[in-house]
């Protein structure tokens, strides 16, 4: 796909498919949609994509790429560590908003090897990324030292879990308001974050 990447239509497929995935998911929209809404005709689209499987694969792996380097330039920046989790809140608000239940759903609990590939590489990297930084920050003094990174790590991945508990999400109106409240949560607990 590499050499389709300045291609006027194969950009134009991406983007109109991951706004449909966002919106819908990806198993309720059908390629006919994403060449309809492009417009493009499935002729092109099979030169660009074996199936939508591929395209929903290569579109959760830009959003994750994107999500790696927006992260790693907020903790490469030379600010105290508190700012860089405030704009670590920011940026998960700006990512998860308008996002449906149907495209976390599609992508967390799918069965398509592809993106499963995808979700634990990911979920290794960053599990790995971000325990090296929380090990910094904790010998910096910005976290207890007495506490256990494990038992951080294990618990953010426990508040993942969380997005799909029903009876949690029955108490919000939409996934970004629950996704913003769990990382708040984590983040700062029950204390008042200050002004």
């Amino acid at each position: 796909m590499e050499e389709f990447k300045n291609n006027k239509k194969f950009q134009s497929t991406v983007s109109k498919a991951k706004e449909l995935f966002w919106k819908y998911g990806i198993k309720k929209v059908s390629i006919e949609e994403i060449c309809t809404e492009t417009p493009v005709s499935k002729m092109t689209f099979y030169k660009f994509f074996k199936n939508k499987n591929k395209l929903a694969e290569f579109i959760l792996e830009e959003i994750i790429n994107e999500g790696f380097e927006r992260y790693e330039h907020i903790m490469n920046q030379d600010i105290p560590y508190p700012e860089k989790i405030e704009q670590i809140i920011l940026l998960k608000h700006e990512s998860s908003k308008d996002i449906s239940d149907e495209f976390l759903k599609d992508i967390f609990q799918s069965e398509e090897q592809g993106l499963l590939k995808i979700i634990e590489a990911s979920r290794d990297k960053s599990t790995n990324k971000i325990l090296n930084d929380l090990k910094k920050a904790q010998s910096e003094g910005w976290i207890r030292k007495e506490l256990n990174l494990d038992f951080l790590l294990y618990m953010m991945n426990d508040i993942n879990n969380k997005l799909f508990d029903p009876k949690l999400e029955n108490m919000y109106s939409n996934k970004h308001d629950l996704i913003m409240e769990l990382t708040n949560y984590f983040f700062y607990g029950i204390m008042k974050v200050k002004e």
